[in-house]
């Protein structure tokens, strides 16, 4: 019988880790996994996007690890800032996630994360600034007892 393995809430564990390490930055944006009413003048929204395409050999070749203690979920960030900002924000962001692993994000463990990348995403209803980043993690879950 196959091991049953739980793995974290990928959206709450960046959403918990950013802010902390933004923090201790000194930096004042928020970050969340849902968009307030009224937004935050300056913000990271974090959301779990799979269905992205991913740039590793796995998924190009169609094969799979078979360690199945790991989840590989993609990310996707966006950095806005209503005083122009969402560039600096964007870079900010993408540096502490580049440094993180292999490294525990709060309380997960992190082999590896991937950058896929970095764009300019005018919001096009709004015309607000906004930068967009995708990274792909590779975080290890937990083995049920």
């Amino acid at each position: 019988m196959n091991e049953r393995v739980t793995f974290p809430d990928i959206e709450q564990t960046l959403v918990a880790y950013l802010a902390t390490e933004l923090a201790a930055m000194s930096d004042t944006a928020t970050v969340v996994s849902r968009v307030q009413d009224p937004h935050p003048t300056r913000m990271v929204r974090v959301t779990r996007n799979d269905r992205k395409a991913r740039v590793d050999v796995e998924d190009r070749e169609g094969r799979r690890s078979a360690h199945l203690i790991l989840d590989r979920p993609r990310v996707v960030l966006e950095c806005t800032d209503d005083a122009g900002g969402a560039a600096t924000l964007a870079a900010l962001v993408r540096s502490i996630l580049s440094a993180a692993a292999p490294g525990y994000l709060g309380t997960v463990w992190c082999d590896q994360v991937e950058d896929a990348g970095m764009e300019n995403d005018t919001d096009p209803a709004t015309a607000a600034p906004r930068y967009t980043l995708v990274a792909d993690l590779i975080v290890r879950g937990t083995v049920l007892a």
